[in-house]
């Protein structure tokens, strides 16, 4: 086979191509990921933004919720790491300014 030297102009327009198709391909991913309610240790690994390793050692530490069918892979329900990383919620500045001024007129209230 008799390899044909591209211009640099198809040589560009071969690489917006790809890029293009890679951008539309993650786009698809990303819906695809999106309608998944079970994950499996990468995907979810993906969702909390942390790494593999740091997952699994939460699974062998039993820190997050998970399932484990046939004791082989680790898979985790989106819900479930949902309501995970919800569980200790940290106020903001303005949330504990608000109720400290709920609770002085409550007790301004009370007298």
């Amino acid at each position: 086979m008799c390899k044909k030297e591209q211009n640099p102009n198809e040589t560009a327009l071969l690489q917006k191509t790809v890029d293009g198709l890679k951008k539309e391909l993650e786009k698809v991913k990303n819906v695809v990921y999106a309608a998944k309610e079970v994950l499996n240790l990468e995907e979810a690994a993906l969702f909390l933004g942390i790494s593999k390793s740091s997952l699994y050692k939460m699974t062998h530490n039993q820190v997050i919720p998970y399932f484990k069918p046939n004791n082989k892979m680790v898979y985790f329900e989106k819900t479930e790491l949902l309501k995970w990383l919800r569980q200790n919620p940290v106020a903001s500045q303005t949330q504990i300014s608000e109720e400290a001024k709920a609770i002085m007129r409550n007790l301004a209230g009370k007298d």
